[in-house]
């Protein structure tokens, strides 16, 4: 078909997701009442990130480029009959290619923090969800579905389409298709919690052939840096959040609390309670972790001295190291059950 054809294409996809959206009256995330939704970046980009006043720049990736190298094939049953999959692949050709960038739900994710945010190094930015959505009104931020195979749907709807060869058939097995494309992934992938903005407005610009959607600093509510961000950047972190007029958290890993929580700059503790960033209702009084249950000290402050005393003094490795006989115990030890 050409380049006539890939244009053809865009434009019957660009209407198809609108027509969805219209006709899409909630989202998942409205229904479990989300507000924010967090994008993880690498430490080294902090300054091009902010590199334009009033704004802050993601960028935007192609379907074809996405991290998942088998989600593109979520769309049909391969088992399905080849004369269905010929006409299957006729109808449907190649995806058509808009800019897309990836938001999680959560900030606190450990995966996401070491593979988009240099191993805990990096940075997360909160954004407020409603106020995106109003302002790329036309562009979809929706959730990602985690699926173990392909839709059932989609054999029904091509057998539907091949049976009556109605051009409103075809076009539902498009539309389909198409969105599955954008907004599926396998559910080994399900960890990240993950929407996505498809930009079907052109409101990314290419910047040294790089796709950026440039988001206005009122949507921005947080930045959150990891446990590991480079001292030389923090400073510079903490005065893009006063210009931008965010909230400055670091990520913490404690000790006893079961999940990442983060300390602001006064070190007042929070944590996340999967929808907001929240001030810790119970905290340590001596390390400011974060307490599941009101007491004064967590687990591991509340060990005195004397308990460290009398630990020492019962451990029988201890014992043995005083007569000389811990190395030998240990490789003897070593040896059972070979």
């Amino acid at each position: 078909m050409g380049r006539i054809g890939k244009k053809i294409r865009m434009k019957c996809f660009r209407k198809m997701l609108s027509d969805f959206i219209l006709n899409s009256i909630s989202l998942s995330s409205e229904e479990l009442f989300v507000s924010k939704i967090y994008k993880y970046f690498n430490n080294d980009v902090l300054d091009l990130v902010f590199d334009r006043d009033g704004f802050c720049g993601v960028k935007c990736s192609l379907p074809k480029d996405y991290n998942d190298p088998y989600e593109l094939f979520l769309g049909m049953d391969l088992n399905t009959p080849p004369e269905l999959l010929a006409f299957y692949y006729d109808v449907i050709s190649e995806i058509p290619q808009s800019p897309t960038t990836c938001f999680s739900y959560s900030p606190i994710v450990s995966p996401m923090w070491a593979h988009y945010a240099n191993n805990h190094s990096g940075f997360v930015l909160e954004f407020d969800l409603e106020g995106m959505q109003e302002y790329f009104e036309g562009n979809p931020i929706w959730d990602v579905t985690y699926r173990k195979e392909p839709l059932e749907q989609l054999k029904n709807i091509l057998a539907r389409a091949v049976e009556t060869l109605k051009p409103r058939h075809s076009y539902d097995l498009q539309e389909a298709v198409f969105v599955e494309s954008y907004f599926s992934k396998y559910v080994d992938w399900s960890y990240e919690q993950e929407c996505r903005l498809v930009d079907l407005k052109n409101k990314t610009e290419n910047i040294a052939g790089n796709d950026i959607l440039y988001i206005p600093y009122e949507f921005i509510t947080s930045i959150i840096v990891g446990p590991k961000f480079p001292d030389d950047k923090v400073e510079t972190s903490k005065k893009i959040s006063k210009d931008a007029g965010l909230d400055w958290y670091e990520l913490k890993i404690g000790k006893s609390y079961p999940k990442p929580y983060m300390i602001d700059f006064d070190k007042k503790s929070f944590i996340f309670n999967n929808s907001n960033i929240v001030s810790s209702e119970h905290c340590c009084t001596n390390c400011s972790e974060p307490l599941e249950v009101d007491r004064q000290l967590c687990a591991w402050c509340s060990i005195t001295e004397a308990h460290k005393n009398d630990a020492a003094m019962k451990n029988p490795f201890r014992m043995l190291n005083q007569i000389g006989k811990l190395d030998e115990y240990m490789d003897a030890m070593g040896k059972v059950g070979r």
